[in-house]
Order: structure tokens, then C-alpha cells, then sequence
């Protein structure tokens, strides 16, 4: 099994902080006392010093060439030198032990480079982007990604820089819906409500909350006010909820529930959770889904979905390769189109149902579909054509087909194709 390369790098690490602990412990209290050393005998030499009116410090006193007996005694002197002996020892200890701190901070990086892959040519196309017939459609997805994330004037000077035209629709849609969402992030409802009264059809055959959810938050807001909007509360309730209460029928009567302790406030009652702030956190995910739906699009921008899912696979692909390097098989992997093994992406990264034929050992395809026989296993549309044909050589008449699992026969007619 291998071993999870972040370990060797976490004990480094480890290891410089526990030498950083250790460094400044003992440089603080070596520091410490070589100051309180110089502060003693700062004071000595101060009391030594014979000072007159005129002259107001040290610097002055010692300049002075008035002074006829000695200011300090031999063994002041011998004091004073072995003090500054051991600052300049503590000096001399406080660097090498610095330097030394250096050398286990550059271990950190030689074990990352030992312990990770630092390049990737070996699972990329050298020239996938770079083809005239496939440069542009990176720039597309590029600036598709920062058109849902409201990063329009950089999209903008993407394409103008690339010589490259997108469908302005599709611009002024994402530019729209970025403003409706900036909107209700500054807790306003007017732009939201306006576009789904515009798109009202399109959102009943989806059965879409959106129109309820826009109208439950305004009526909150009319009862967060206070007492002052109970009238204008009750009138936006008969106003707007009635088309609802089929679908949202119990919501509607929580929300309503509310109006009891309008006069209090919601803050400290069972009605509090209405004031959350998840609240707009929901409306903005159900606008942004329905949005790109009536648009044609998926709520997941393709180029964040790519990235996230080369994420999740590249561990994997650098423990393959790196097994394989070193064996007798390392030309195993030659197709860059295909994995050699399947990769568990996570249930996020799952959009449809996916066949492995267990005969062939090959993904189902459009042409290649996944055959049901009449005993209730499954394989491949290939797989069924190898075996009908193999029957036929031994000229059975008529061509029967055995399940390569069970005993069970039938005609190549009887297999009926699944669609997941």
C-alpha cells in the first residue's frame, strides 16, 4: 500500500516548528538576560562617572578631560569585559542557531520535490489547445466561465484580445442574470420578481418555487418591519399566496403564523428561522438554477466541473504512473483519450448511468449499447454479436445464444436493448 506522501512533508514541517519553539525559547531568555547584564552595568559605569552641573549625560561625562582618578576599578573593568564577552558569545549563538533554522526550512522543499510529482507531460495532450481548430473553443469555455461569474468586462477584453465573437445573447443573458443576483445579495426583490413574471410560463412547467420563495421573502420583509405593516402585510398575503396554496400550501401557513408577534418581533419565537439569512441564500441558488435552465445551460460552469474532476484524478493518475514507470508494462498507458483504470469522481460528478460491459470489458456506447437477455443479465451490443457469430461456425440451426452466465438460451432477436 502506498504511502500518503503528505506525511514525510507534515513531519518536516513538524520539525521546523518544533525547532522554531525550541529557537525562540531560548533566544528570549538568553536575550533577556544579556540585557538585564547591560542594564547593570550601564548603571555601574553612571555611578562611577563623576558629573558636574554642566554636563547633563554619559557621552558628555566621558568626554570631559577634567576627570584625575580613575572612573572604575580593576575589578569593574574585568566585569565589564566579561559582559561584553558573553554578548558578544549569545550574539555569535542567536546566528548559528539562525542559520541553522535555514537548513531544516529547505529540507520542507526537498522533501516535496521527493515526495510530489512537479510535472504533468505525461497526461496531457501537447498540442490539444494549440490546434487553430480547438484554440478557440478553450477561449469559449474561458469566457463562458467568467460570464457566470460576473466578470464581464474581463470576458469582454478576452475576446477582443482573441479576435473572437460569442453570441451576444448569450452575453446579455449572463450579464442580466448577474445583475439579478447582485440584487438580491443587496436584499433586493424587484429586478427577481420582474424576471420571473417574464418567464412565468417557462417556471410553472418546470414547477419551479421561484415566483413562491420571491413572494414568501417579500412578505417577511413587510413583517420584519413591525406593527406599522400589518395591513400591508395581510394584503400582499391575499395578493399573492392564493395561486400557491395547491403546492405550497403549509409553508404558507407558517409564514402566516408570524403575524402574531409582529408587534414583538420575530427575534426569541419559533418564527426567528424566517430572518436567517439562509433564506436569500436559498432564493439566490433557485434563481441562478432556474435561470440556466430556461437558458439551456447547467447550473455548474464546465470549466469549474473539469477542473474539480482533474482534481479529484490526479492523485490517482500520478500513483498509476508512478507504477507503471518502473515495470515492465509502462507502455501500457499509450492512449491519451482513455484511462486505465475507473476513477470514483464522487456522487457530484455522476450525470448519467454508465455500462461496463463485463464480457468485452469496454464502456457502452451509443453504437455499442447494453443488450438485456431474456434471463435478466446484461452485456454489450458487441458482446452478443461475438457470440451469436461464434454459434454460427458451429452451425447451429437456428443460432441460438447461450448466456455466458447461466445455462439460459435464446435467439439473437430476443435480446432487447436497455437505455438508462
Amino acid at each position: 500500500m502506498a504511502t500518503d506522501p503528505r506525511i514525510p512533508v507534515r513531519n518536516e514541517i513538524d520539525k521546523v516548528l518544533d525547532k522554531f519553539s525550541t529557537y525562540e525559547t531560548t533566544t528570549l531568555s538568553s536575550l533577556d538576560n544579556v540585557e538585564a547584564k547591560l542594564k547593570e552595568l550601564l548603571e555601574l559605569v553612571e555611578n562611577a562617572m563623576p558629573m558636574d552641573d554642566d554636563s547633563s549625560n554619559l557621552d558628555e561625562a566621558l568626554d570631559s578631560e577634567e576627570s584625575e582618578a580613575p572612573l572604575l576599578s580593576s575589578e569593574q573593568v574585568s566585569n565589564i569585559m566579561a559582559t561584553l564577552a558573553e554578548v558578544k558569545s549569545v550574539s555569535s549563538s542567536v546566528s548559528a542557531k539562525h542559520r541553522e533554522l535555514h537548513s531544516f526550512v529547505s529540507k520542507i522543499g526537498k522533501c516535496i520535490d521527493k515526495n510530489f510529482e512537479t510535472s504533468y507531460d505525461f497526461m496531457t495532450h501537447q498540442t490539444a489547445f494549440l490546434r487553430d481548430e480547438t484554440r478557440p473553443r478553450l477561449y469559449e469555455i474561458i469566457c463562458n466561465h467568467l460570464c457566470r461569474e460576473g466578470l464581464q468586462s474581463t470576458a469582454d477584453q478576452l475576446m477582443e484580445d482573441s479576435n473572437m465573437n460569442i453570441n451576444s445573447e448569450f452575453m446579455t443573458k449572463f450579464r442580466d442574470v448577474n445583475a439579478i443576483v447582485v440584487a438580491l445579495r443587496n436584499g433586493d426583490l424587484q429586478p427577481a420578481m420582474k424576471w420571473a413574471l417574464e418567464h412565468s410560463e417557462k417556471l410553472k412547467e418546470k414547477t419551479s418555487s421561484l415566483e413562491f420563495k420571491l413572494h414568501r421573502l417579500a412578505f417577511i420583509s413587510l413583517v420584519a418591519g413591525g406593527a406599522q405593516n400589518v395591513t400591508a402585510a395581510i394584503e400582499y398575503a391575499r395578493d399573492h399566496f392564493t395561486p400557491f396554496i395547491p403546492n405550497h400550501q403549509s409553508a404558507i401557513q407558517h409564514v402566516m403564523g408570524s403575524l402574531v408577534f409582529m408587534r414583538t418581533g420575530l427575534q426569541g419565537t419559533p418564527y426567528s428561522g424566517l430572518l436567517q439569512t439562509s433564506q436569500w441564500d436559498d432564493l439566490i441558488r433557485t434563481f441562478t438554477k432556474d435561470a440556466c435552465t430556461i437558458m439551456g445551460l447547467s447550473m455548474q460552469c464546465p470549466l469549474a466541473v473539469c477542473i474539480s474532476a482533474g482534481c479529484t484524478a490526479l492523485p490517482v493518475l500520478l500513483n498509476i504512473n508512478q507504477a507503471l514507470t518502473g515495470s515492465q508494462v509502462h507502455n501500457m498507458w499509450s492512449a491519451k483519450e482513455e484511462l486505465p483504470i475507473e476513477i470514483a469522481l464522487g456522487k457530484n460528478n455522476y450525470y448519467h448511468s454508465i455500462f461496463s460491459c463485463p464480457i468485452m470489458r469496454q464502456q457502452s456506447t451509443e453504437s455499442n449499447p447494453p443488450m438485456r437477455l431474456i434471463c435478466g443479465h446484461v452485456i454489450s451490443k458487441d458482446a452478443l454479436t461475438k457470440l451469436t457469430n461464434a454459434n454460427n461456425k458451429r452451425s447451429q440451426s437456428p443460432p441460438r445464444v447461450k448466456c455466458p452466465y447461466c445455462p439460459v438460451e435464446q435467439t439473437p432477436q430476443e435480446p432487447q436493448q436497455i437505455i438508462f
